[in-house]
């Protein structure tokens, strides 16, 4: 599905001044992000060898984040525009939410779908004719396939067999969905709010208006009301300090 979108809006995306310089900053900051997750599971694994392997797509994301954003500041440049400079991302602590196999699932996934669009993305600037973003996206593949390949496998060894290890991939479609509706109504709630504190304010303006016509502000000093003060003259007088001898 990620494929077939990416294809059809290709020729918008990529000719879109200044949008795709901004869209390889979004990939970078995604690898950048996919690293700080993959540093957490080679920190939490209890296994050497899945260490060594999340070591290894980690460095391989570090050198994506950094390929995607000096492309970007190369595209801003020739259009005359200061580089977004490098990523960083934030993490969601995915290794400690989901545990190692959801988290497996999670990462073959994205995998998967990052391999089919960046082929879509290749063969595109391929048929433009601009052999350094070609040239990008297809250094990048080869390590997406591998990084698709390992997660495959090492989820069926968790799993105890492919069967087991598709039941984790369905699973991780649910979440992904669960987390994405969670997103979308944070963003629609934060709009709703913006929107609501206008419409009040709107209602409340002509009350506003009102109290500021029938008590317009006085320019100056006010003095305190009368009321409560007592003329000099009604003062009690201070009783006159004692002196004492020593």
């Amino acid at each position: 599905m990620s494929a077939i979108l990416a294809r059809l809006v290709n020729p918008v995306v990529w000719r879109i001044p200044g949008h795709g310089a901004r869209k390889l900053f979004e990939f970078s900051l995604a690898e950048h992000g996919s690293m700080l997750d993959l540093k957490a599971a080679a920190r939490l694994t209890p296994s050497a060898d899945r260490r060594a392997a999340y070591v290894r797509h980690l460095l391989d994301e570090t050198r994506h984040a950094q390929m995607f954003a000096l492309r970007s500041a190369e595209l801003r440049k020739r259009a005359g525009l200061e580089s977004l400079g490098f990523p960083n991302a934030d993490t969601e602590a995915l290794f400690e939410k989901l545990g190692e196999v959801g988290f497996l699932a999670f990462v073959h996934r994205g995998e998967s779908r990052g391999r089919q669009q960046f082929e879509t993305y290749r063969d595109w600037f391929a048929r433009q004719g601009d052999d350094r973003s070609r040239a990008l996206f297809e250094a990048i593949l080869q390590d997406e396939k591998q990084h698709e390949s390992y997660t495959w496998e090492l989820l069926v060894e968790l799993t105890g067999g492919e069967s087991a290890a598709r039941a984790e991939l369905r699973k991780a479609v649910l979440w992904e969905a669960w987390r994405t509706w969670r997103r979308a109504g944070r963003f629609l709630a934060e709009k709703l709010y913006f929107v609501l504190m206008l419409v009040l304010y709107a209602m409340l303006a002509p009350f506003r208006l009102m109290a500021a016509v029938m008590r317009p502000a006085k320019p100056g000093w006010s003095l305190p009301s009368a009321e409560g003060q007592v003329d000099a003259g009604e003062r009690p007088a201070l009783p006159a300090p004692s002196r004492t001898n020593a």
